[in-house]
């Protein structure tokens, strides 16, 4: 797998994967691998068939056809450096553009503001500078973000929006721009789409949650069944044991530090009681005085030495 493929693999959560099963030396074919998790989602995009797929159930056309698909293709900004690395970008035969992104995480950053980035990014190779640049060139551009958690909180299987007028809300902008967020989370919505969703959610046919089995995502199944059988698969499987064993040692480290750090406070506490205790009794011994007298002498109470000594004894 290339090298950048593989950093976006260590991005991702290990959603649908326990890494606990990945640092216990079992194989990554005993863990439920979805088109949720990255990985999966990557390389079966990468292959026409199943953008076409997927891409026609969303926007509810069985005839789209695309031109042509590109996965993990990165937008340079005006300086020449990386800005963005989107997850599958296609075109069809209309001419129109979408970007599709597998994102499990909304928690940690804004996903409303990222399409919109997103969306500005991917029209940047498209108009050279010059004369000959004309803003009417642009294609229409559809962004789609993929989440298994509901960011809008209206449980809706998918939500859409393009650019209208504040003042007379049916009279769109029409500058050929629409985001879409679709909810692994929701029921609500075309029973085609939800059970795509639940398919990307839970992958195998055998999901009973399921309710319509279209002949698209039979398709996108068996691209699925193909791709996990195939010598790049491997190549990513093995990626993800590796990564897995990187963060089980990792995290073996750090739980060992913390582990040894609390243990060490402990021993320490305890030391320092049997100490006192000591030099308490020791005081009385050697210089003949009572209790109150010898506390007094090493600046704790009576209270404070009692205390010490009942907890070493304990």
């Amino acid at each position: 797998m290339e090298k950048e493929t593989k950093e976006r693999v260590q991005e991702t959560s290990f959603n649908g994967i326990d890494t606990d099963d990945l640092v216990q030396d079992k194989p990554v074919d005993n863990c439920q691998m979805n088109l949720s998790d990255f990985a999966l989602f990557l390389s079966v995009m990468k292959v026409k068939e199943a953008y076409e797929d997927v891409l026609s159930i969303i926007l509810d056309e069985s005839d789209l056809r695309l031109k042509e698909v590109k996965a993990e293709q990165v937008i340079l900004n005006k300086s020449g450096k990386r800005a963005i690395r989107l997850d599958a970008c296609a075109s069809d035969t209309a001419k129109r553009q979408f970007d599709m992104e597998m994102q499990n995480d909304t928690k940690g950053d804004d996903v409303r503001k990222r399409s919109r980035f997103y969306q500005g990014m991917l029209d940047t190779p498209i108009l050279k500078s010059g004369k000959e640049t004309r803003y009417k060139h642009l294609p229409s551009t559809t962004i789609i973000f993929i989440t298994k958690d509901d960011i809008f909180g209206k449980d809706l299987a998918m939500y859409t929006f393009s650019e209208r007028c504040e003042e007379i809300p049916d009279l769109p902008l029409d500058d050929g721009t629409s985001k879409i967020f679709l909810n692994m989370s929701s029921r609500n919505g075309r029973p085609e789409l939800v059970s795509l969703l639940q398919y990307m959610k839970c992958t195998t046919l055998n999901n009973e949650n399921i309710t319509v089995k279209d002949e698209r995502i039979v398709d996108l199944d068996r691209i699925v069944e193909e791709v996990k059988q195939s010598e790049e698969w491997e190549a990513v499987k093995m990626n993800i044991l590796e990564i897995g064993f990187e963060q089980g040692k990792e995290l073996g480290i750090r739980e060992g530090r913390k582990i040894g750090i609390e243990e060490g406070i402990k021993e320490g506490i305890k030391e320092g009681r049997e100490m006192l205790v000591r030099n308490i009794e020791s005081a009385m011994k050697n210089f003949d005085v009572d209790l109150q007298k010898a506390c007094d002498g090493l600046g704790v109470s009576v209270a404070e030495y009692e205390e010490a000594k009942r907890q070493c004894i304990q």
